[in-house]
């Protein structure tokens, strides 16, 4: 008992586990809620396919050169309900050499956020287009705990209760400018200053009967700050006839800095008789991370858009998005060799949109309805090798067994459109994520 408990505050740390919100090796790094998919209720009611169609005001983010597009000056907003249920690691049981975790109990997080995730303003004038939007790309705020205890590796490491709180916020404010080089060629370039706050606490307490208190919290992993930084937006968009219109897209992430720290929060004292008796101390620092690295992962996109008349058009996008830069020089908060914590990556993934829109044109105020389904690869860190007996690596293997796997999605919406103001409904499921939006577009 006595090694498996060094083990587990010092080392191993093998707690359950919640959503990922920082790049360090604590298990709150499981799967981080990025939106990266286009915003507005009309893109998402269409699965997310946008990219050669890119007609209306969310362009300034999704396809910057489709702005070209719009006529008349324009003012776009979008509110969203997302419901997450992300998974953790809740007890059970692994063994070693080889490593096997299905006997691990997976559990999810559950939380949701109701956010204005969009707004942008465009003003169009002859063969130039400028626009200025709010987008967020991250916004997530949860609490929760865990009451598991006991062997979760035999002979390696104790799981701890925990109680445990994250809040995650990153904020694009950009200025896109669109140039209608030709009738059949559209340009766009937008500059963003991204705006992040991170506050991440974990504490890990006692469990009976082998500790006398269970109040008491031993340690905690810390992640804070508050950082800025820039990035930007490119964007082509392509005539090809009058039925098939293309885009093509990059989007270059921003990379931020905060701090992380463990702490010791209490003396424990060795009873002799197989109990330990915990004491809470002023925290003592064992690891002080200044400089932590996030990283937003880059963004390369492509496009097709077809319209056989006047009512349909069918779209079809393919993201390809760097997730592996999230986990380029992670550091460590339990002090886990640099060859270790290198075995923990998210692998790039593709995601794939299909979707499309049917417009009752002869209305006098014409309504739409949309359907589509998209692939969402694995964005969730992974523990990529055999960790052996090393009592570090076994730990982290552990904690990232339970990662968000890949989702399928589908998403219906509808829209209806004035003189002057449209507004569009859309809702996207998928096993772990819900989101519903409403999204309104004023022409002036």
């Amino acid at each position: 008992m006595k090694r498996q408990l060094t083990l587990a505050i010092g080392a191993a740390l093998l707690g359950a586990s919640g959503a990922a919100l920082a790049i360090t090796d604590t298990e709150t790094n499981a799967s981080i809620p990025f939106n990266l998919a286009s915003p507005g209720a009309r893109s998402m009611g269409m699965g997310g396919a946008f990219l050669g169609l890119a007609d209306d005001a969310t362009a300034a983010y999704t396809n910057p050169a489709g702005l070209t597009q719009l006529v008349t000056p324009e003012i776009s907003v979008e509110g969203r309900h997302t419901a997450y249920s992300l998974p953790y690691v809740n007890g059970g049981s692994a063994s070693v050499s080889p490593f096997n975790g299905s006997g691990l109990n997976i559990s999810e997080a559950d939380s949701s956020q109701n956010n204005l995730s969009f707004l942008s303003v465009v003003y169009p004038h002859d063969r130039w287009s400028f626009a200025f939007y709010r987008d967020e790309v991250v916004r997530f705020n949860t609490d929760f705990a865990s009451v598991v205890t006991g062997e979760i590796v035999p002979g390696v490491g104790t799981a701890f209760p925990i109680a445990a709180h994250a809040d995650l916020k990153i904020v694009d404010y950009g200025v896109t400018a669109a140039w209608k080089a030709s009738d059949a060629i559209s340009l766009g370039l937008g500059l963003s200053y991204y705006d992040f706050n991170i506050d991440t606490n974990i504490n890990r307490y006692g469990f009976s009967p082998a500790f006398t208190s269970t109040n008491v919290a031993l340690n905690s992993q810390s992640q804070f700050g508050s950082d800025n930084d820039v990035g930007i937006n490119l964007g082509a968009r392509f005539v090809l006839s009058e039925h098939w219109s293309a885009g093509l897209t990059y989007r270059r992430g921003p990379k931020f800095s905060y701090e992380a720290t463990s702490a010791a929060l209490a003396n424990v004292t060795d009873n002799g008789d197989g109990t330990f008796t915990p004491v809470a101390t002023s925290p003592t620092i064992a690891t002080d991370l200044k400089d932590v690295r996030f990283k937003v992962p880059d963004e390369y996109g492509a496009g097709v858009s077809w319209h056989p008349t006047d009512a349909l058009v069918i779209n079809f996008d393919a993201d390809y998005i760097q997730y592996s830069q999230l986990t380029h020089g992670i550091q460590s908060l339990f002090g886990n060799g640099t060859a270790t914590v290198a075995n923990l990556s998210i692998p790039n993934g593709t995601e794939v949109h299909l979707g499309g829109e049917y417009t009752f044109t002869q209305m006098a105020h014409p309504f739409s309805l949309r359907a589509g389904v998209w692939h969402d690869p694995r964005h969730s860190i992974e523990f990529k090798a055999d960790p052996g007996t090393d009592i570090g690596a076994v730990g982290l293997a552990t904690l990232f067994s339970g990662g968000q796997g890949s989702q399928n999605h589908v998403a219906i919406g509808m829209g209806w459109a004035f003189t002057k103001f449209q507004i569009d409904a859309a809702a996207d499921f998928s096993d772990v994520t819900d989101t519903y939006s409403i999204s309104a577009v004023y022409h002036f």
